[in-house]
């Protein structure tokens, strides 16, 4: 498959290549500096300088999780605002409150909201299904206790990319089965949907793609749920394997065109629609995965999360 790039995204590309012509593989690169390179790689490519009227970490502590969180005001901001809980994408290894800074920032501003940003356990400390627990958990809490944070309970969405898109997805679908009260709405950016031992054209085509490819799919799974006995048909692990989406609240899902993941999500959006649920999707041309950690080098990356800020601002207010 020919890969032609947004202009500007093949130019950060060129320039990754002449700063290491030979880089190794992510997959090899030791997790510690994985995880040190995702965050630099945030700083150094999204926005940065964003001022928030208030941002501050927290702890929350529920069904026998403790979950650190970042909250973030926008300014000027009234008593009690519409919220967004906000998990972060890196295979359920990588990521954290520190890589998906900016863009919270930048939903709080942009949309006027109270975003929660969690950082749940990572593999493979913490193997499957840590980080669906500490998410269920914590999503539980802030929507029990919305004023405590100046949100309004009834308008709080939920959004993620990447594994943070398929840990969002999985919220709502075990909230809405287990009858609990759910997110206003929710905003998936480029989800894995069907986790495991699963195929698509996009998969195939992008298999050696730009960034996130077959191998480091296989990666990630490894160090989510490696030596974990499975039942491949979990809907914990494949929210497109869920029972039931009939209920979920309303749903945006954007993939981008060189992503491997890009067809499942469109293929999510499509069964969400066909149980009932209100959801629109969009696919970004010329874009890769983990296009919203890129927002100040891709401007076309900058454009993609203000339409995730007009959805959220249609939703919420």
């Amino acid at each position: 498959m020919e890969i032609i790039l947004d202009p500007d995204l093949e130019a950060l590309v060129q320039q990754a290549k002449l700063a290491n012509s030979n880089p190794p593989h992510l997959a090899d690169v030791p997790l510690e500096m994985l995880r040190a390179g995702y965050v630099m790689q945030a700083q150094m490519q999204a926005l940065q300088g964003l001022e928030c009227e208030q941002v501050y970490d927290t702890t929350i502590i529920q069904d026998g999780c403790t979950v650190p969180a970042r909250v973030y005001r926008a300014q000027q901001a009234p008593a009690l605002q519409s919220g967004l809980i906000y998990i972060h994408g890196g295979g359920f290894t990588i990521g954290g409150l520190d890589t998906h800074d900016s863009l919270c920032r930048q939903f709080a501003i942009e949309a006027g909201l109270t975003v929660v940003s969690l950082d749940y356990r990572l593999a493979p400390e913490h193997k499957f299904p840590a980080a669906v627990d500490d998410c269920i958990a914590a999503t539980r809490w802030i929507l029990a206790n919305a004023q405590s944070l100046g949100m309004q309970a009834d308008k709080i969405g939920i959004a993620g990319d990447s594994a943070g898109g398929t840990l969002s997805a999985t919220v709502c679908n075990e909230l809405n089965r287990s009858g609990d009260t759910m997110p206003t709405c929710q905003l998936l950016i480029y989800p894995a949907t069907r986790t495991v031992d699963f195929e698509t054209p996009s998969r195939r085509e992008l298999a050696e793609g730009v960034t996130l490819d077959k191998r480091m799919i296989d990666f990630f799974n490894e160090m989510y749920f490696g030596g974990v006995a499975l039942d491949t048909a979990d809907a914990r692990l494949s929210p497109a394997l869920s029972d039931s989406l009939q209920g979920v609240p309303p749903a945006h899902v954007i993939t981008a065109q060189y992503d491997p993941l890009r067809d499942e999500g469109e293929e999510y959006s499509q069964l969400l629609a066909t149980a009932g649920v209100g959801a629109s999707y969009h696919c970004y041309p010329g874009l890769m995965h983990n296009f919203v950690t890129q927002t100040a080098a891709v401007p076309a990356a900058n454009k993609a999360v203000q339409d995730c800020v007009g959805f959220l601002v249609e939703q919420l207010k």
